[in-house]
């Protein structure tokens, strides 16, 4: 049976300390079973960090996601496993309010990673222009030392890879000097709606871009009952797929993107 104890000494080894920001994807049920269910996840994870600490979940819309813009509302449930739906209804736990991509967070800087999620931006995104706005607690986090843990899932589910992603593209219109141009350009770049996996968009392959986070060593791991822990710096991973997504777009970017990429390119 997994006590608070085993996950607070899981992930301690992970490098996870007291003041950290730790941001938890995860299939609760992986672990096996619990001393106290849910709590015993977040009490473990929460007496590590402490009271400088913040504990951050995703509370993403999944159900019904093409709808989100439309049904979403702040206490929607979460759709991204059983833990993110518990942890964001307890007590002095603080949630975005962004439709597709919320967070939930509760600790020393909780309130200022949730507030205003869509105050500053937009941005280019396929889930919609202010998913990962500068205001949004993904970039907030980007800057803060935030580390990321997956409990018995893979780093496919790493959803700060759509911040990668949108810098990208942005970066690739922003060489466009002609605003004309750069403006006809964006305007071809996939917006929310339907996904085909066609359209353009630098949307990247999670489970070679963890392949890759392996190889070079910036994933740690840990065992807690029947799952497997990694952890990653959120900052180092973003910045290390960034670099590889730059230098060589034609290994993760779909064919039209890569068209799209050179028509660019002809109009810098």
């Amino acid at each position: 049976m997994v006590t608070k104890n085993d996950v607070r000494e899981a992930f301690a080894s992970l490098g996870i300390a007291p003041g950290n920001i730790v941001l938890v994807h995860s299939s609760l049920k992986s672990l096996g079973e619990l001393e106290n269910g849910p709590d015993t996840v977040i009490d473990g994870i929460e007496s590590l960090i402490g009271r400088d600490g913040t504990l951050v979940m995703p509370t993403l819309s999944q159900v019904d996601f093409f709808n989100s813009y439309k049904t979403w509302y702040m206490d929607k449930p979460s759709n991204v496993g059983y833990l993110t739906e518990y942890f964001r209804k307890l007590p002095m736990v603080y949630r975005s309010n962004q439709e597709t991509h919320s967070v939930a967070a509760r600790g020393k800087y909780a309130y200022h990673l949730t507030f205003e999620h869509k105050a500053r931006g937009p941005h280019l995104c396929p889930f919609g222009e202010f998913a990962f706005a500068d205001s949004s607690p993904w970039v907030k986090m980007y800057g803060m030392g935030t580390k990321t843990c997956f409990i018995g899932v893979s780093v496919l589910y790493n959803t700060m890879k759509h911040v990668v992603e949108g810098w990208y593209a942005e970066h690739v219109l922003s060489l466009v000097r002609d605003p004309a141009k750069r403006l006809a350009l964006q305007n071809e770049v996939a917006t929310f709606g339907h996904f085909t996996g066609k359209e353009i968009w630098p949307m990247y392959d999670g489970r070679r871009m963890e392949e890759e986070y392996e190889k070079a060593g910036l994933i740690r791991h840990a065992q807690c009952g029947n799952a497997d822990i990694r952890c990653i710096d959120m900052k180092e991973t973003c910045d290390y797929s960034y670099k590889l997504l730059s230098e060589h777009p034609e290994d993760w970017c779909n064919e039209a993107t890569m068209a799209w990429l050179e028509r660019c390119r002809a109009a810098m």
